[in-house]
């Protein structure tokens, strides 16, 4: 039956003509390459974009780099919900619940930590890359969840628009910075984790409603999550002014020529 069917398959493709090619580059995206490794020796948040493009049928890799120790402490847990599907792949881990060469696609709502067995073990690490592909035409949604570490019920879920560029919805800015002009926006996943994290630190949102235990806040400094946002918006801004001297010089040489 498997032979049957493969041979059939092959002959339509050959009476047919068809061929199955990925087609070239349509201009939108210079083709880019990295090496995981060497991006992740600098980066700066957990979750780093490790290309420039997020937009409209862009397939956006991020990555994670975990190394635990002594001084560590918690990294923390949260639940992530994205109405578009996501791939890990583990480049590399020790004492970790994910296994080196790993690769496995997320729940939409899954959660999310540093799945280290234990963080204070200095020979703990995981490094890993986590995919998304953006809607071609649709809206884009995610959530951000942090439930009580006692009892497990939800204390806050904060749910935002995540909408590609050049998606009807798209909504430059949200993460701050100027919407009309950053070549660089801030990623929306990142963004979203950075205004959960800030209205999970109020005591009153930390307080579980059923049990009633006060959960410790998010250790959202040792996720990078604030210091990405930060320097995407400076790094833009840094851009702008340097095209801002630049007109400026031109329109001296055009009014002294």
């Amino acid at each position: 039956m498997m032979s049957t069917a493969h041979t059939s398959h092959s002959s339509h493709s050959a009476l047919t003509g068809a061929v199955r090619r990925i087609p070239p580059p349509d201009g939108r995206r210079e083709p880019l390459k990295i090496n995981i490794y060497e991006r992740m020796t600098g980066a700066a948040t957990q979750l780093q974009p490790l290309f420039p493009y997020h937009d409209a049928g862009a397939m956006v890799p991020c990555g994670a780099v975990f190394t635990g120790g002594p001084d560590k402490g918690e990294f923390g847990q949260f639940f992530h919900w994205n109405s578009v599907e996501e791939l890990a792949v583990v480049f590399g881990a020790n004492g970790a619940l994910l296994q080196t060469g790993q690769i496995f696609a997320t729940q939409r709502l899954h959660g999310v930590n540093s799945f280290l067995r234990d963080p204070r073990d200095p020979e703990a690490f995981g490094m890993m890359t986590i995919t998304q592909r953006q809607s071609d035409d649709q809206p884009q949604r995610e959530a951000i969840i942090f439930r009580c570490e006692k009892c497990h019920d939800q204390l806050l879920r904060f749910e935002y628009n995540a909408t590609a560029k050049g998606v009807q919805g798209y909504e430059p800015g949200s993460w701050g910075g100027d919407p009309d002009n950053d070549e660089y926006p801030v990623f929306n996943t990142t963004g979203g984790a950075v205004e959960a994290a800030a209205r999970f630190s109020q005591e009153s949102v930390r307080t579980c409603g059923k049990c009633g235990h006060v959960n410790d806040e998010f250790p959202v400094t040792t996720w990078g999550w604030r210091r990405y946002v930060e320097q995407t918006v400076t790094a833009n801004r840094a851009r702008a002014a340097l095209s801002a001297v630049i007109e400026e010089i031109a329109e001296t040489e055009v009014v002294g020529a």
